[in-house]
């Protein structure tokens, strides 16, 4: 008897242990690539992953979607995708359409990020001296993040959030950059995965300086393992769980030019439909292959 009871208070410390965790996301830009991510977050809530995650930190529309993911529901957030990203995106004949884009924010409750369980951080860089950013990133080894700016969202205003998520994913050349009110003075801001200017299209270090208790941080790419430019690893960080989740098939194509059409600019509704698919199937193929399966909602009710 005594034997079963301390079996039991075991297995019991065990289980709160496991669902006390917490976890925080990594979510890099992409355009329309960024579909995956639904995917990838529906999956973690039927893991009860997305039930412990405290903070999410994007670039482009890895920013986007962390606003979205904090707000709604894994099927609202798949609903918006499939029945308002398509069509608004695309709109005015636009590669992507910032109009479109902001139609889809006005929708949003972006005021309940006031209240949110999880932090959000969005990426950007300030538009100008672009050239100079460009030579200290690439001649003077600066390096990706050299000149980020990590804007924590849930403590500010609806505009200023809107704001900042049109600025985080604005896309180079293709869009216009959108003036911030930054706390100093204003100024205008694009795209935050642009890492060629010193953007971070992974940006993990909000999490590491604002949440030394995370131990668990999980990186979703929008590139393959043969075609991303750069990784977060766990050998670069001490103590912490880097758990990377890479789509399975090719979503850039061969250069640039592709990689921008059949890519970063692709909204149709089937290549949507199909990324959020890929996205959900791969977290799921990575947790099965290391034994860990779905949890009952009873556990978070």
């Amino acid at each position: 008897m005594m034997v079963r009871k301390t079996l039991f208070i075991f297995l019991l410390c065990l289980f709160s242990s496991l669902f006390a965790q917490e976890y925080a996301l990594v979510l890099s830009g992409g355009g329309g690539k960024g579909a995956y991510q639904v995917g990838v977050w529906k999956a973690l809530s039927e893991y009860g992953i997305a039930q412990k995650t405290s903070v999410i930190s994007g670039s482009s529309v890895g920013a986007l979607n962390a606003a979205l993911f904090a707000i709604t529901d894994s099927a609202q957030a798949q609903r918006l995708w499939l029945e308002e990203v398509s069509h608004k995106l695309t709109q005015d004949g636009s590669l992507i359409s910032q109009k479109g884009l902001s139609e889809i924010l006005d929708s949003l409750p972006l005021e309940e990020l006031y209240d949110s369980r999880i932090s959000v951080y969005a990426t950007s860089v300030r538009d100008r001296l672009k050239i100079l950013k460009f030579f200290n990133t690439h001649i003077l080894g600066a390096g990706a993040g050299s000149h980020s700016y990590y804007f924590y969202l849930n403590n500010d205003s609806e505009e200023g959030i809107k704001n900042k998520l049109l600025a985080s994913s604005a896309f180079p050349v293709i869009c216009d950059s959108v003036f911030v009110d930054d706390g100093d003075g204003g100024h205008f801001y694009s795209d935050g995965g642009e890492e060629s200017v010193g953007g971070d299209n992974l940006p993990i270090k909000p999490i590491i300086d604002n949440f030394p208790s995370i131990k668990n941080i999980i990186v979703v790419y929008l590139s393959d393992k043969n075609h991303v430019s750069r990784r977060i690893q766990a050998k670069d960080y001490d103590k912490i769980n880097i758990i990377e989740l890479f789509p399975s098939i090719d979503l850039d194509g061969d250069g640039f030019l592709e990689g921008i059409l059949d890519g970063t600019a692709n909204f149709s509704q089937e290549r949507i439909e199909l990324l959020i698919k890929k996205g959900y199937s791969d977290t799921v193929d990575f947790f099965h292959r290391r034994r860990i399966y779905p949890v009952s909602s009873y556990w978070f009710d």
